[in-house]
């Protein structure tokens, strides 16, 4: 029987919207769409975005560049192009022919596994070293007293810093009480951390938790949280992004299992509901309701 013939327009026609199936063939696992996260094939820590946006598994990386799936295949499974092409074209139904074997996707998924475990041990001697950093400079700063953000935000300082330059210094703590980085609030809001520091899954908690009944809200940025405590006096964590909102619930329901969660998302409508769509995934796995704070003069993260 002679080999079936196809071309490469008939396989992207076949396996456009279809990515998700075909990655896992390949022992490719991808980031929710839009998503920062570290690159498959080159690893990183969030330099990867797969965005999917013409259907053909269209990523983006900072370290190895963009592409389609066809690369992220080749680039991953070390394939040549033809090879990728003819794969692809018997997973989605093109011909019958294959030459990956169980074997071949054992051997990717030990080498992806491998890759992951590297880029875990480099991020965490990296978050270890910027928290040691944080805790000495914590310790170390030099207090100033004015603060222009906090003015102009008409919020106090809750358990944060001011140093000599005016910036607010916003400590960043995991569900153990353990400091692993901080945020300096410049005073027109731009916002900056240490550099490789950990973020995910630590806040700053303002306020105090009931022993009976309690309710916990969760917002993403210091002025907003700080709105939120004053204006209702619930305890408030403060996430500082909105894929944080999850891990960051997860933590706070560690230590209080029994807490109310109200996720206090802000109004992105400019970026296709970001602050909201999480919001809503975090409350899919913990528990808890979604706000939209609404604040008249425009108090902002």
């Amino acid at each position: 029987m002679s080999k079936p013939k196809f071309q490469l327009d008939d396989v992207k026609a076949h396996a456009r919207g279809k990515w998700d199936m075909i990655f896992p063939q390949f022992a490719i696992a991808m980031p929710p769409k839009k998503r920062h996260a570290p690159c498959p094939a080159c690893g990183g820590s969030d330099r990867f975005r797969y965005d999917d946006k013409k259907e053909m598994g269209d990523f983006y990386c900072n370290g190895c560049g963009a592409g389609d799936g066809f690369e992220l295949i080749s680039r991953c499974t070390h394939l040549s192009f033809p090879q990728v092409l003819e794969e692809v074209a018997a997973i989605v139904g093109l011909t019958a022919d294959t030459k990956i074997t169980d074997a071949d996707r054992k051997r990717w998924k030990k080498e992806a596994d491998m890759r992951e475990r590297i880029r875990l041990e480099e991020e965490a001697k990296i978050q270890k070293n910027a928290a040691r950093k944080a805790q000495s400079l914590w310790r170390s700063t030099h207090q100033g007293s004015e603060c222009a953000y906090l003015e102009r935000k008409k919020v106090p300082n809750f358990g944060c810093l001011i140093n000599h330059e005016g910036d607010l210094i916003v400590p960043l703590f995991d569900e153990n009480g353990e400091m692993w980085n901080l945020q300096y609030i410049k005073y027109d809001g731009e916002k900056t951390f240490l550099k490789g520091g950990r973020v995910k899954g630590c806040f700053h908690f303002i306020g105090t938790v009931e022993l009976q009944d309690p309710v916990i809200c969760i917002a993403e940025g210091y002025a907003t949280a700080a709105s939120i405590h004053l204006a209702t006096g619930y305890p408030v964590a403060v996430a500082f992004n909105a894929g944080n909102l999850l891990p960051v619930g997860m933590a706070i329901q560690k230590n209080n299992p029994h807490a109310r969660l109200i996720y206090c998302a802000d109004d992105d409508s400019a970026k296709e509901n970001t602050g909201l769509n999480c919001a809503n995934e975090a409350v899919a796995v913990t528990g808890g309701i979604v706000l939209l704070p609404e604040f008249k003069q425009g108090a902002a993260a």
